[in-house]
């Protein structure tokens, strides 16, 4: 697998293509928002939008709440 970027512009990791953070931001995360983050529904692409619009505003991985 290729390695990307993590989106997380604290963090200068490379994550695996199919995940969205790399594994310490992702472990940083609020378990409601981890979960919400792994349902795979027609809101999946919405959540993870709002993760990306969260990171990209500076938002610390341990403060982002999504409850989509």
């Amino acid at each position: 697998m290729s390695a990307l970027n993590c989106p997380n512009p604290d963090c200068e990791a490379s994550r695996r293509a199919g995940q969205y953070l790399y594994w310490d931001c992702w472990d940083a995360l609020p378990d409601p928002t981890r979960r919400a983050l792994s349902i795979r529904d027609d809101l999946a692409i919405a959540r993870l939008q709002i993760l990306h619009r969260e990171l990209a505003a500076g938002v610390p991985p341990q403060e982002i709440e999504i409850d989509l």
